[in-house]
């Protein structure tokens, strides 16, 4: 594939994205307005000719009052209480580095899993808040995490923590040469 053709994967995202801001039509300058993001990276994400960071997907989420994984291909089968591992929806930030798997299948859940793999030395760009509690166990690796308002963590391989990064956000970056893999768990937010 050509680096300026999309993959499927992003331009199966930026689809979603572009049907969500229409459906709340939004034009591009508009949402560019309300989430600080470029028109034009708006126009190449939602093509599919560019990848996104976390942050900014989180921001469009919120904008289009949808949950990040209403944007995320659906199980192929799906089932209410079991994901297989080979059927994991998911997302690939490549810019940041970082591969994101949805560990709880779709339903009436009131908790959301990911299990986050970070590359070598892999870091997210931007903050991103999360108004509730959440729970990170570091399966591999060692991770630093970072939160706006000055705080930081390291956790090792086997280290677990629990906080709220709140309005202002925190991110994540793998401190070592080799894959980090963590699981987060957070409240899910209400289906829209």
């Amino acid at each position: 594939m050509s680096p300026l053709e999309p993959s499927s994967d992003e331009a199966a995202l930026g689809a979603k994205l572009r049907l969500a801001r229409k459906a709340r039509g939004l034009s591009l300058a508009q949402v560019a307005d309300a989430t600080a993001i470029s028109r034009s990276l708006l126009s190449l994400i939602e093509t599919g000719r560019s990848d996104i960071t976390i942050g900014r997907l989180n921001r469009l989420a919120q904008l289009y009052d949808i949950r990040v994984t209403d944007l995320v291909p659906e199980q192929r089968h799906a089932d209410p209480i079991v994901v297989r591992a080979d059927d994991r929806r998911h997302l690939r930030y490549r810019s940041e580095g970082v591969y994101v798997e949805v560990l709880v299948p779709e339903g009436p859940h009131t908790l959301q899993a990911l299990l986050a793999t970070f590359e070598p030395r892999a870091a997210m760009t931007d903050f991103v808040p999360q108004p509730h509690e959440q729970v990170v166990h570091l399966l591999q690796g060692h991770i630093r995490t970072e939160f706006a308002d000055g705080r930081e963590l390291e956790l090792f391989a086997g280290d677990s923590a629990t906080f709220v990064s709140g309005e202002k956000g925190h991110r994540h970056a793998n401190l070592c040469d080799e894959v980090a893999r963590m699981v987060v768990v957070f409240h899910r937010p209400a289906g829209r």
